[in-house]
């Protein structure tokens, strides 16, 4: 458009110039010429009118090609708080996850702490923690059903003393009649006692057989240092262990009198000693976090000394109480947690 008007302008001012030079022609012809200058001018502004129109139409396409940029933009823009929205939320859970965790990971710090408090502690240090499926008690109280049938009541005390160790201390009380439940083990029983008038051992029916006894063992948990889902007392030990018990064992034997012919009853009483150490190897469970089952084997030497007598007993049968040598050990106990 500013191209046109400048070839406008040029021209008149070339029709301008050629009039005031040829101002002494004839006077028709300069009429004309006028009139010819007129038309062309005429026609310049038409085409500047049209280009102009053609401006005016083509700026309300341009002017909605710029508004619809303008609100591609505004809507760009106006998602833009929605995705902050979206982010910063997720942002916040990640922040509650990192807290939850961070907590997790110092109760885990905390409990491994007290762990390696309680392992380092000496005999006598009580410490206890929740790992695993039951809380460890102070104590446990047990009992040997099997000893019922040999007359025997024998209650053991096993006290935790930190997480991998406890002491158990164990008491007997013997009363094994044959009218009891020992009946059966009373007439397994293949006993002797030393005759002076025949000056060798014979043989007697065993009535009874009372006394008393103890053992202590040391019970090392094996897991519990290594495993942090066990905790004494519950899970595989080995325990060294002694016992001791005096036993009065009674009974009758029948003596044919040769003088008389006569058989007389003779009363025998024996006071037996009975020394016991050895090694167990054993697995208590713990139930409910109350009931316990402490299974367990092992071996020990025994020695059995009767009173009056200078040595230990010899070529005993495995199964008498005054068994002397190698003896294997087998059981269950049952006990509570307290």
């Amino acid at each position: 458009m500013k191209k046109n008007i400048i070839i406008t302008c040029l021209v008149m001012a070339f029709t301008l110039f050629h009039i005031s030079h040829s101002a002494a022609q004839e006077p028709g012809k300069q009429e004309a010429e006028l009139i010819d200058l007129r038309i062309d001018l005429a026609a310049s502004k038409l085409e500047l009118l049209d280009s102009r129109m053609k401006l005016l139409e083509e700026k309300p396409v341009v002017l909605d090609g710029k508004l619809a940029d303008i609100e591609d933009r505004m809507a760009q823009i106006e998602s833009v708080p929605a995705l902050l929205q979206e982010k910063y939320t997720a942002l916040d859970s990640l922040e509650v996850v990192q807290q939850e965790l961070l907590k997790e990971l110092n109760e885990i710090s905390n409990r491994l702490q007290l762990m390696e408090k309680n392992t380092s502690a000496g005999p006598g240090t009580i410490s206890f923690t929740n790992a695993g499926a039951y809380t460890p008690g102070k104590y446990v109280i047990s009992m040997l059903p099997v000893r019922l049938f040999e007359g025997t009541m024998e209650l053991a005390v096993e006290r935790v003393l930190n997480k991998g160790n406890a002491l158990e201390l164990s008491a007997m009380a013997t009363y094994a009649s044959k009218k009891g439940f020992a009946r059966y083990y009373l007439a397994n029983q293949k006993l002797e006692y030393y005759n002076a008038d025949r000056a060798d051992y014979l043989p007697y029916s065993s009535e009874n057989i009372t006394g008393f006894g103890g053992s202590v063992a040391w019970k090392n948990y094996l897991l519990a240092r290594t495993d942090v889902s066990y905790s004494a007392p519950g899970g595989p030990y080995v325990a060294p262990m002694g016992m001791f018990r005096r036993l009065t064992l009674s009974g009758f034997d029948h003596i044919y009198n040769e003088e008389e012919e006569i058989y007389e009853t003779v009363e025998v009483i024996q006071y037996l000693n009975v020394f016991s150490g050895g090694f167990l190897a054993g697995w208590q469970f713990v139930f409910w976090d109350v009931v316990t089952a402490d299974v367990y084997l092992g071996g020990m030497i025994r020695l059995s000394k009767y009173d009056g007598e200078e040595g230990f007993t010899k070529y005993k049968a495995l199964q008498n109480v005054d068994f002397s040598g190698v003896l294997p050990t087998i059981g269950i106990k049952l006990g509570i947690v307290k």
